[in-house]
């Protein structure tokens, strides 16, 4: 069976996002344009819309607010299938005679990588699903052993789903990461949804996949995270334990956050933006690297 090659496989994922920058940014900009305009919308609406209805304690008003998040949710995954699939594209079969400033494909192997997607977010969806159920279970069930009254039933149920899903966890992390880690390669190599062959090709090296991923993903978000907390203050990364307890103190920090992140969202899209060739030319480049190194003797 053979081993993903961790270090190379990170080196080579550094070395094409930052040494080869122009490149990515050729392969991704307008998606990227299409992704943050959309973006800045939909979030608009969405902070605007959760101000409301904190305020108001209509939460009914969030229905068509959240039916606008669902539907933009759907265009951004296909168009961060475009970024990912011409990425992979790039490491796997690079074509010199691209053109060098746009390179944008929307065809059957983009809509397949979706599908691909779509299958394992339903798997996640259903057993996220599992998770809250039992925790609603054993909250009814324990809620008269507990702690008198020391939480709603709401958050009983939460926290026992917290609690089953960490139980869980080192079942359902590799199955997900096994499903989902290859799906860009393999659809662009072996066509159909990429599942099995990410399956078959992930078999063994689940805690190496992790590893890459973590190297690769981890330091681009805490970049953008910190980005994100210069501009709206450290506040921003409080969360605000000590209020737990009392729900119309957190309401009013939640209004306060949402219109804060509102006044400047303008800015905290642009960082994105300008991280994007960063952050997905290493996290889409990192499993195509991967996987051709495993289908190569030369990288076991």
């Amino acid at each position: 069976m053979k081993k993903i090659p961790v270090r190379r496989t990170i080196a080579a994922a550094y070395r094409f996002a930052f040494a080869g920058v122009e490149k990515v940014i050729a392969l991704i900009w307008l998606p990227m344009i299409a992704i943050t305009i959309g973006d800045y919308f939909s979030t608009s609406a969405r902070l605007a819309g959760q101000a409301s209805a904190l305020e108001s304690g209509d939460y009914a008003q969030m229905g068509p607010v959240l039916a606008g998040q669902f539907g933009f949710a759907l265009v951004e995954l296909i168009l961060i299938c475009v970024v990912g699939v011409a990425i992979c594209r790039e490491v796997l079969s690079p074509m010199d005679e691209r053109p060098s400033f746009l390179r944008f494909s929307l065809g059957s192997t983009e809509l397949r990588a979706a599908g691909g997607l779509v299958s394992v977010y339903m798997l996640l969806a259903m057993a996220a699903l599992v998770c809250v159920v039992v925790g609603m279970i054993f909250s009814g069930v324990l809620g008269g052993t507990l702690a008198a009254n020391a939480f709603a039933p709401g958050q009983q149920a939460v926290g026992v789903a917290v609690l089953v899903a960490l139980v869980l966890l080192p079942v359902l992390l590799p199955v997900f990461v096994r499903l989902g880690y290859f799906i860009f390669p393999s659809v662009l190599m072996d066509g159909k949804f990429g599942l099995e062959k990410s399956w078959e090709f992930a078999k063994g090296n689940v805690l190496r996949i992790v590893a890459i991923s973590l190297a690769v993903g981890l330091p681009p978000v805490l970049v953008g995270e910190l980005a994100g907390a210069f501009v709206l203050g450290p506040d921003s990364l409080n969360f605000h334990w000590d209020l737990l307890m009392d729900k119309a103190a957190m309401d009013r920090v939640a209004i306060e956050q949402a219109r804060q992140m509102a006044a400047h969202l303008p800015i905290l899209k642009g960082i994105e933006f300008v991280l994007a060739p960063f952050f997905y030319g290493l996290v889409f480049s990192a499993p195509a690297f991967a996987y051709k190194f495993l289908r190569t003797e030369d990288g076991q």
